[in-house]
Formats: C-alpha cells, structure tokens, sequence
C-alpha cells in the first residue's frame, strides 16, 4: 500500500474508492464520502465490484454531492446513510436533497466555502451538462481542505479554469471515463484527465468515475472500457506528468497519504 512520510502541514488522508465517483475519505478527524451510489444497478447499467454496505459509513460528517445525474445524486443512496451527515450540494439542488436526508444541507456555488471542524470545503468549477427538466443546479467540484487538500473534481470536462487549481491540490481526484462503451461530451478521458493533472501539477492523483457502472452484459463482449480506463490515466500521466504520482484503485480498494507505518484494508 502506497504510503507518504507525514509532515506537520500534511495530516494523514485516509481513502478509499468506493466506485464510481465514490469516494470515502478521512482527515483531521473528518469523515467525508463523495457522491454516494451505494445500489448493485441503475437502470440498464450494472454495478461491477462490490456492492457496499451503508453500515460502513457510520459517523459520516459530510457528503458531497457534485450534480444532479443519478449516477451522482441518487436519492436512493443518501436515504440509506446512517446518521445525519451534513450534505453539501449546488446551489438548487437543496430541496430535492432534503426529501431523503434528515441532516442539515448547505448549497454552495462556486468559491463559497463551508466549515467543518479542521476541515474547510470549497465549491470549485466543473463543466459538465445539466439534465433537461432536471434541478437547475451547476455541476461542481470541490477543494477539500484539512492540512492535505484534496480535489474531487466530480464529473466535467477539460476547461481552462481548472489551471486555476495549480498549487492548491495534494491529491486529486479525476474522473477519467463515464459509465458506458464511449466517453460523451463533458467528460474527462484517460487522456484529458492526464493532461489536467499536468495543468495544476498535484503530487498524488486517484482516478475515479470507471470501473464500476457498465451495461449489463456487455463486459462480456466489450470489457477495455470498464477494466483499462485507470491504468490507461497511469500511462497518460507518466508521460505528462511525470512529477505526480498515480495511485490506481480498484472499487473497494483503499490507500493512505501520509504515514508510513500503517495499511489500510
């Protein structure tokens, strides 16, 4: 399990890539899960990997959610969280959130930040497209920042705006495919997500967003856009990027930032 020597401006960052574009992650005694998709299938798509268990994410203190697709936003999941997490979600999205959740839920827009404990949450710019008829709320990323600063970029494509990113991110992590055989509009590839992670230059990034949804069956005919798309970010990112690290995840796999002592599952 990869592993980095803590300093005192880097607490040690627990993480573990649920699948898809989850993500549970721990610092400064925060715990904090991305985009919730917790079922076994959506509609014609199945889940590849595990399906989690929502007992394993008890004493959650935030979740974030980056927009309204259901690969993202699915009331389902959220109804299924133990506790009473905090929700953070676009600016419109609140309402239809607080139909599922009893915890307090804070919109944002981006550049607005919210406070938890040591760690402080900032809405960041994505570009992604919004569904007709769907909540009027902009897709978004955000800058999670409890001494190590991780960037979950949720789902967007590549913009000029991300450069603004460079220097403020320690572990990004980059959707780097979609949920079916061809990649569409307003995502990231295995490319253009290097090409990102060379823009705002971060020491260690994770892909995410593959591996995970997948039309039923169809892994048996076509599997290299559900199996490759992660290791292909690697390839990508050695050559652009030879500086960042590139921690290739599986769903249900898990490492840790900052202590060398210690393994997670």
């Amino acid at each position: 399990m990869d592993a980095d020597p803590p300093t005192p401006e880097r607490p040690v960052l627990e993480l573990r890539f649920i699948g898809h574009a989850t993500v549970l992650l721990e610092v400064a005694g925060v715990r904090i899960l991305t985009d919730p998709f917790l079922r076994g299938g959506l509609g014609p798509l199945q889940r590849h990997g595990p399906v989690p268990d929502p007992r394993a994410f008890e004493e959650l203190d935030l979740v974030l959610i980056s927009h309204a697709h259901r690969d993202h936003f699915d009331p389902r999941s959220l109804a299924t969280l133990p506790g009473h997490p905090t929700v953070i979600v676009p600016r419109g999205l609140a309402t239809a959130t607080r139909r599922w959740v009893d915890g307090n839920v804070v919109e944002l827009s981006a550049a607005e930040r919210y406070r938890f404990g040591e760690v402080m949450v900032e809405a960041v710019p994505a570009r992604h497209w919004m569904t007709p008829g769907g909540p009027r709320a902009h897709p978004q990323g955000y800058l999670i920042d409890g001494g190590t600063r991780v960037w979950f970029a949720g789902d967007t494509g590549r913009f000029d705006a991300l450069g603004d990113l460079a220097g403020r991110v320690d572990v990004a992590l980059l959707p780097v495919w979609t949920w079916g055989p061809h990649l569409g509009p307003g995502h990231l590839g295995p490319r253009s997500a290097a090409e990102v992670l060379a823009m705002i230059g971060a020491p260690i990034a994770i892909p995410i967003h593959w591996g995970t949804l997948y039309p039923r069956r169809l892994h048996r005919l076509w599997r290299a856009p559900l199996a490759e798309p992660g290791d292909r970010f690697a390839a990508h990112a050695a050559r652009v990027a030879p500086r960042s690290q590139v921690r290739v995840l599986r769903p249900g796999e898990s490492t840790r930032v900052g202590d060398p002592d210690r393994e997670l599952d």
